[in-house]
């Protein structure tokens, strides 16, 4: 089985990033949500239709920006009156598509200092910007932020999509509910990977819990699976013990010869070699590296199609590139590439794929 995927991650109109804000109104005062901007939503998904694609990923709250409202000691009260109208929109929209979606719910950005949280004045109404000195670290850290984030949160959303719930029409529509993109950058424990950036990082004990308990939420609401962003091969086997309930892995490969203790090259490495029991998705890796890439990396010259030929024959579940939004340093993926897959893969994409092809 080969899972024939994309990174979304988010929505852009070529002007606005919309980072955070896809699903739920925003911390400041403002809906910038998937429902108000549908159709041009709707466009990106059937043009991810066309180059064959059946699954996205899309993350759903990043740093916490938007979706989720917050008590005054930060903690979640629950999620906004705009967001389950985004997330059935984006549903919608993935399913007059084909596609299905791997909702990412948190970056690991949730945990990095400065993370912007408004307060309004207390006279005026005003909201003056203010920011997070340990981001959310408090929601993960404490057991009433975790109880408030899983009550509040988490179960609502997973009911709601579920059997019995109010949109279980579109259950099938979610492939994974994915607990957070890239937690390496946040593990106590992991001093070689752990973000300068995050002021309160942690523990790997407490991390595994809230996983495990997420993915008992999961399995037994849900028909979708539990994965993990994993940024690190070196870490992969962390992702496989059993008591973290998760049903496919993901490994994010960014490569640098000039910097080999970053990131080790998977290319070449079958997933029966990657010393796991689980399938592995390669969940991201450059689209269109020669053409793009941050300017104090050095990537090997892997092409896309290299990427997805090497996935599809060394056995793993999927291999996804980053992204089709094109907003980071990273840009956008090579579509000719794409194309030129479907064209040999015509069993593994996208029926419109196949249209797309016949019309042209």
């Amino acid at each position: 089985m080969f899972v024939h995927g994309c990174n979304y991650p988010w929505s852009t109109d070529r002007n606005t990033v919309f980072y955070g804000l896809d699903f739920g109104a925003n911390v400041w005062g403002s809906h910038l949500g998937v429902s108000t901007r549908r159709a041009a939503v709707a466009r990106d998904f059937d043009e991810m239709a066309r180059l064959g694609f059946v699954v996205v990923r899309w993350f759903l709250f990043c740093d916490g920006r938007a979706g989720i409202v917050y008590d005054e000691g930060g903690l979640p009260i629950g999620v906004d009156e705009e967001f389950f109208a985004d997330v059935d929109a984006g549903l919608e929209i993935a399913r007059d598509a084909g596609i299905r979606l791997d909702l990412a719910l948190f970056d690991h950005r949730w945990l990095f200092r400065g993370v912007s949280q408004p307060l309004a004045d207390a006279v005026t109404g005003e909201l003056l910007e203010a920011r997070l000195p340990e981001g959310r670290a408090r929601v993960l850290l404490s057991e009433h932020g975790r109880d408030a984030l899983f009550d509040r949160v988490l179960a609502p959303l997973v009911l709601r999509y579920g059997e019995g719930g109010a949109r279980a029409d579109l259950a099938a529509q979610i492939f994974a509910f994915e607990f957070m993109n890239e937690p390496d950058f946040v593990i106590d424990e992991w001093e070689r990977d752990l973000s300068p950036r995050v002021a309160r990082p942690l523990p790997f004990w407490l991390f595994a819990d809230v996983v495990s308990r997420f993915s008992d939420l999961v399995h037994d609401n849900s028909p979708a699976l539990v994965t993990i962003g994993g940024a690190r091969l070196h870490n992969l086997w962390a992702w496989d013990d059993d008591a973290l309930g998760l049903d496919v892995l993901q490994i994010h490969s960014y490569p640098d010869p000039q910097h080999p203790e970053r990131d080790a090259d998977v290319l070449g490495v079958p997933a029966s070699k990657l010393g796991v029991r689980r399938k592995v998705i390669l969940g991201e890796f450059p689209g269109n590296a020669a053409g793009r890439h941050p300017d104090d990396a050095s990537p090997p010259g892997h092409t896309l199609e290299e990427h997805l030929e090497f996935a599809l024959a060394g056995g793993y579940l999927g291999a996804w590139p980053w992204s089709f939004s094109g907003t980071d340093a990273h840009g956008r993926f090579d579509v000719d590439a794409l194309r030129r897959f479907g064209e040999r893969h015509p069993e593994l994409v996208n029926p419109r794929f196949a249209a797309t092809r016949d019309e042209s």
